[in-house]
């Protein structure tokens, strides 16, 4: 036997042996949120995608969410990511959908993840964007006409009238989300959802067993995370979606009952009082996971509050409470957490209702006090500034675009204003409303 070949050989299957455990399989991609190609979206919407990245080695990897033109290859934005360990469990990210230079037309989402060996695995959704000059602007103006019954009438930009919907049920608010308007009943426990096209109805959620003070229904806002509603009730606080399903559910114990619902991503937290008492706290709730907050009893009782999750004071709170005798108050739901900031901008009482106040770009409060409307920084310090209203303001509220709305009783009538983020100055964008109106809202679709 030659042994001369011997060391190549077992240098031959050193290799191959050494070949036979490189990691060579890709990451899994479970991508749950867009769950269809062919979904719509626009300028001026929140994209969220929700996924979740594994590798079967455990040591991690890089994940990224991209937005590409029709070609498929123009990365219009992106966000990107690590994950460490087995799994990253769910993640979700959000896209502001506000460029301006996006055309209308086709697009895709591809979701890409690279792990640790650099083994890649993709998934793509195909949508359909539409620009902002093709977004057409529809406002809704709810009016209460007494005898139980409402009206909504539809207008579009230019101050056309588009439908006139009568005998409807009497309502109090109202949100929209995938073509169907929630009408928040003014007296009962029930939310009538409503074509947003024709006028049909399309059913309604209730519930029976809710009593207390009415409204029942406290408040009620578009979902954000996916198409459907949030809303509080004399009961407790209910998600469903834009066909009326029930997605999420939890409910107060008496004598607590909620004043008002907002989301943080997917954190849904609910304002309760105890009437009794006067005493009030905040609850929280994970809508995917359902997994509980701790209870947090407010030591101000609040006149409104807001979402300022990416607030950079310097201290750590995603919701803030404005109140006469705390001021400006920052909370950390998921320690529950308090701290005193500083005093409100301007001077005079404020309106104690949760339509009173606002966050503004996630990063200020808009609150109504007696001689106008302050935008105050989270901050230690006062700062900000206020705007001199010339009339009564009665409800304030922000929209997923960076946009806050307000209504303003001037000389026997009402005016619709609109504040951007962009603006120094809010500005007209409705007048002459009628005193019976109830609530506005604007629908791009």
């Amino acid at each position: 036997m030659n042994f001369r070949h011997q060391p190549i050989i077992l240098l031959l299957i050193g290799a191959l042996a050494f070949g036979c455990n490189r990691d060579n399989e890709v990451p899994e991609i479970l991508l749950s949120e867009p769950a269809f190609d062919g979904f719509h979206v626009q300028f001026g919407d929140l994209l969220f995608v929700e996924f979740e990245v594994s590798d079967a080695q455990g040591d991690g990897g890089i994940w990224r969410v991209e937005l590409r033109a029709g070609d498929g290859v123009t990365v219009r934005t992106a966000q990107a990511g690590i994950w460490e360990g087995n799994a990253t469990g769910t993640l979700v990210t959000a896209f502001n959908l506000n460029a301006s230079s996006w055309p209308t037309g086709p697009m895709v989402l591809a979701l890409v993840a690279d792990d640790a060996a650099g083994n890649r695995a993709a998934v793509f959704k195909d949508f359909q964007y539409t620009s902002e000059m093709d977004v057409p602007e529809v406002f809704g103006i709810l009016t209460n006409e007494g005898n139980d019954i409402s009206t909504l009438l539809r207008i579009n930009g230019d101050g056309e009238l588009i439908s006139e919907w009568t005998d409807l049920p009497a309502a109090h608010a109202m949100a929209y989300s995938n073509g169907v308007l929630a009408l928040a009943d003014q007296s009962a426990a029930t939310i009538h959802l409503i074509n947003w096209t024709t006028g049909e109805s399309l059913g309604n959620w209730n519930d029976q067993t809710t009593a207390g003070s009415e409204p029942l229904i406290r408040s009620i806002y578009p979902l954000g995370i996916q198409a459907g509603f949030v809303f509080a009730h004399a009961g407790g606080i209910v998600v469903i979606n834009s066909d009326g399903a029930l997605l999420f559910e939890r409910f107060t114990e008496a004598p607590w009952s909620p004043v008002d619902v907002r989301f943080d991503g997917t954190l849904c937290i609910v304002w309760e009082e105890n009437a009794a008492t006067s005493n009030h706290r905040l609850r929280s709730w994970d809508f995917q996971t359902g997994a509980v907050g701790p209870t947090v009893a407010l030591a101000h009782a609040p006149e409104g509050w807001g979402v300022v999750s990416s607030q950079d004071s310097g201290t750590e709170g995603n919701v803030f409470f404005v109140s006469e005798s705390g001021g400006l108050t920052l909370c950390k739901t998921s320690t529950g957490v308090l701290n005193d900031l500083c005093p409100l901008l301007g001077q005079g009482n404020l309106n104690q209702s949760p339509k009173t106040a606002t966050d503004f770009l996630n990063q200020e409060a808009i609150f109504i006090r007696e001689e106008g409307l302050c935008k105050q920084s989270i901050a230690p310090v006062s700062s900000g500034s206020i705007w001199p209203a010339s009339g009564i303001i009665t409800q304030v509220k922000s929209s997923a675009e960076n946009e806050i709305f307000f209504i303003q009783e001037v000389q026997n009538s009402l005016e619709f204003w609109q504040w951007t983020a962009e603006a120094m100055l809010p500005s007209p964008v409705l007048s002459g409303l009628p005193l019976n109106t109830q609530d506005v809202l604007i629908v791009n679709d």
